[in-house]
């Protein structure tokens, strides 16, 4: 099993927080129900980057130096979220709600903010990496294939710092894009995640 991120995206017009998201009722819910979603194919992000899902919400699945620790769902988010977290009930945790100005400030430290990584790698191919970082045009990609855990004889214990946006970049990239286009004063998105 593992975690789901539920993320939306709100503008505020004139004061006032608006669903940015195409919501419709659910045709899955049961006759004279009220259940609203955006559907898989209107969602502009449901991807399941725990490294991400850390960053967004300090502890879920991980976390950073650069994390965001949980601010509840916003007072004033559009009925449609407001609705929507209550229909998961307690299924649904560590709501929170980022600005798209935080978005881009935590996107521009990632480009130069480190994380560390630790695992289980081949022997070979760790040392292949870590003379790739040595020569000073390290070649990231090399960091995979990598595990927690492994019985095989042929794998060894490391520890490296990468940089943050090799994990979570193109994932803010994404975030932020996703507003491209879309009128308001204001923007965030608000999210949460279940297990």
């Amino acid at each position: 099993m593992g975690c789901y991120i539920h993320l939306y995206r709100e503008k505020q017009v004139e004061g006032k927080w608006l669903a940015a998201d195409k919501w419709q009722k659910s045709e899955y819910d049961e006759e004279g129900g009220n259940t609203i979603v955006v559907r898989c194919e209107d969602q502009f992000f449901h991807d399941r980057n725990y490294q991400l899902f850390g960053l967004l919400a300090k502890g879920v699945c991980t976390e950073h130096k650069l994390s965001f620790i949980a601010r509840g769902l916003p007072m004033d988010a559009c009925e449609e979220i407001q609705s929507c977290a209550e229909d998961w009930d307690v299924d649904g945790h560590n709501h929170s709600y980022l600005y798209l100005h935080e978005l881009k400030s935590v996107a521009a430290l990632a480009d130069s903010a480190k994380i560390t990584v630790s695992g289980m790698k081949d022997a070979e191919e760790l040392k292949v990496f870590r003379e790739s970082i040595a020569s000073g045009s390290p070649n990231w990609n090399l960091l995979w294939p990598y595990c927690g855990w492994t019985n095989s004889s042929s794998h060894i214990e490391f520890e490296q710092e990468v940089p943050a946006s090799l994990y979570f970049g193109d994932a803010l990239k994404k975030l932020i894009s996703g507003f491209d286009g879309i009128d308001g004063d204001n923007h965030r998105i608000v999210f949460f995640f279940d297990n």
